[in-house]
This record gives structure tokens, sequence and C-alpha cells, in this order.
């Protein structure tokens, strides 16, 4: 007979599901067209005071608490690199603070938050029209990370060294999921077969070859918005990246995640200690249970098994927020995500000291808005 706990616990869950579904299928369906037809009408655009260029970018950004210093530096990078942005804003920003962004883009854009990073890349890319599948360029950018965090590489120079037809800052899932446990055992092997393998959304770039294939344009009319995280990463950035794959486009990443091993191996013990005291590990109680666990033996653990340790992080947590430290100082990567401030203490302290510590102007000012977040919460 079965358990009365059990019985109740699977009734729960399919009544869960059920309910559930409709949506779920509903948003599949129809979200491009519900937004279309019922939310579009809210969208407001505004031409700015840059001129139009073959070379365009789409800034995201959702300013809660008003136009940021930081939002200003990523404006002016892309200004600077002769680039046009489309900035769309998930949240309404003031006359003063639009005026502000009106000096730095080619078309600013106000629309209602709807389907994430991917609803707001989707308006700023469509409003191009005619003109996307002629472009040299097209780069997709939201505030989701502080960027230039650093000016010790400059990004857009690597996404052209590259010389891919799609591009994304770091990748996600190149690196199997391994057991917290068995980290002194870890084998990196990067590939990009994984069936959720994908670039990360928060900095993209695309070459003329992409713009121009029929079905780029495609892809995002019928892209299906959805309030659901976890279905926008998958129809979104896996999607995304699974049909630029199957199209033979080229592709890769600035950050290379392959080459990670070779570079830890080269650091000295010390400086492993020190990245390995710096994870950021979030939403992730086994790899949290682990980093508790060996936190104070960290001082005496070998060279092999810090190693072991910190790839670990990275492969089940992904390079973008596990190996923050790493990434900036040993390899001047240019981003950092703001995430980490509200998750747990320890990540939020982490990226304060990190911010501290890279004494740049971009992180002073980075340092000087976390702490004004932080005294609001």
């Amino acid at each position: 007979m079965i358990p009365r706990w059990k019985l109740k616990r699977e009734l729960t869950r399919l009544l869960s599901n059920s309910a559930k579904f409709p949506a779920s299928f509903t948003t599949w369906l129809f979200g491009a067209g519900y937004y279309d037809f019922f939310l579009s009408g809210r969208v407001q655009q505004e031409p700015g005071e840059v001129d139009a260029s073959p070379r365009r970018a789409v800034y995201l950004m959702f300013p809660s608490k008003g136009l940021l210093a930081s939002h200003e530096r990523s404006l002016r990078y892309l200004l600077r690199k002769n680039i046009a942005t489309t900035v769309v804003s998930n949240f309404p920003l003031s006359p003063e603070d639009k005026k502000r962004v009106l000096a730095l883009c080619h078309r600013y854009i106000e629309r209602p938050n709807f389907g994430y990073d991917f609803g707001g890349y989707r308006d700023g890319l469509l409003s191009m029209g005619d003109e996307l599948a002629s472009l040299e360029q097209l780069v997709l950018l939201n505030d989701s990370s502080w960027f230039p965090i650093t000016d010790k590489t400059d990004w857009l120079d690597q996404v052209e060294a590259l010389n891919v037809d799609f591009a994304g800052a770091a990748s996600n899932y190149g690196m199997s999921r391994p057991d917290p446990e068995s980290y002194r055992s870890i084998k990196v092997d990067y590939r990009t077969d994984h069936p959720n393998f994908h670039y990360c959304s928060y900095a993209l770039s695309f070459s003329s070859r992409t713009l121009s294939h029929p079905g780029f344009l495609r892809y995002w009319k019928k892209f299906p918005l959805s309030n659901s995280k976890k279905r926008t990463v998958r129809r979104g950035e896996i999607g995304l990246t699974r049909w630029a794959i199957s199209s033979g486009l080229t592709h890769g990443a600035t950050f290379d995640s392959a080459t990670i091993p070779e570079k830890l191996a080269s650091l000295e013990e010390a400086r492993l200690r020190h990245i390995a005291e710096m994870l950021i590990i979030m939403d992730d109680r086994k790899l949290r249970q682990l980093q508790a666990r060996v936190e104070s033996q960290l001082a005496a653990m070998p060279k092999l098994d810090l190693i072991g340790f910190i790839l670990t992080a990275a492969a089940r947590k992904g390079v973008s927020y596990a190996t923050a430290e790493f990434n900036i100082f040993e390899c001047g990567f240019p981003f950092l995500k703001k995430s980490p401030l509200w998750m747990e203490q320890d990540t939020s302290q982490k990226t304060l000291d990190l911010l501290e510590r890279l004494n740049t102007p971009a992180s002073l000012e980075a340092l000087f808005e976390a702490r004004t977040f932080l005294t609001r919460l």
C-alpha cells in the first residue's frame, strides 16, 4: 500500500504541473504574439544624438535606481568603438536621465518589463528593420554585469580577433558537471556538443554573415517571450546557440574556458589558495557544503587539489560567476556580474572586496554603486 505522505506528495506534484501546463504551453505558442498584440503599444521610441553606423549594439538596462555612472561608462565604451547603440530600458527613466542617455545613443526604447533580456534584445533588434541584414556587426549587452570593469583587455578587439560569426564573452555547459566530492579527480574536457551548451547572453556579438542569414531574423520574430527565467534561458541562450551551431556558423568565446586548467597550473600555490577562497558559489547546496568544509583546509591543500576545487566550481556554476577573481586579475576579463551582491552574505562581501582591490576608476565607481545598493535593501 502506498504511504499516505507519498500519495499526498504525488498528488500535489501532479496538480502543480497541470496548473503550470496551460501557461507554459500558451507562452510557447503565443508569447511573441501576446507581447506584440497587447504590450507593444506601450513601447516608446525616441531618436538619439548618435548617427547611424554599420556597427550597431543593443544595450539593455533595468535602471530601477536611476541611470548609473556604470551605464554611461558602457555606452561611452561602445561610442568610442564607433558603434551606434540602441538603448532599451525595461524601466522608465526620468527626463534628466533620458537626456543623458540620448546624448550617447542612436535610438532609445522604453518598454514593459516582459521577457527578460531576450525580450528587450528583441525589441531593439526588430527596431532596426531592413537595416539589420546589411550591418557589419551587432552587439548585445545588458547591465547584469559591470562592463568594462577593467581596461586590461578590450572585449570588442578580442571579438574581432576571434574572427567568428557568433561570439560570446563566456560560455556555459562546455565542461561536464562533476560531483563536488570528486573534485580531486576532475578531468576537464571542453566541448560544445552538450545539449545545454550556450554562450552567455550578457555579451554577444554577431557578424554580417549571421545578420544576413534568413534564419536569424526569423528566430527573433518567433521567439517565445516568457517571464519565466528558466524558459528564457532554454529558448534564448541555449536556443540561439543551438540555432547558430546547427546553421553552420562559426562561433567562440573571448574567455577560453578550455585553457583554464593550463593557466591555473602556471600559478603559485599561494595565488591558487586565494582564488579558491574567493570562489563565488550560489544556488548549489552540495557545492556550498563542500566549500564550507574545505575552507579551513585550504592552507594545507596540495596544488592539484586546489586546482580541482576551482575547476569543479567553474564547471558547476559557470565561469561568469564562480571564478571572477581568476577571470579579472589573471585574464583581464572586463565583466563582473552584479547578482552575487544580493544572493548570499559571503558572495556579496567577496564582490565588494574584489572591486576594492581592483582599484580602477570603473571598479571604484562600481564599488560606490554596490554599497549604495546594499544600503537600500
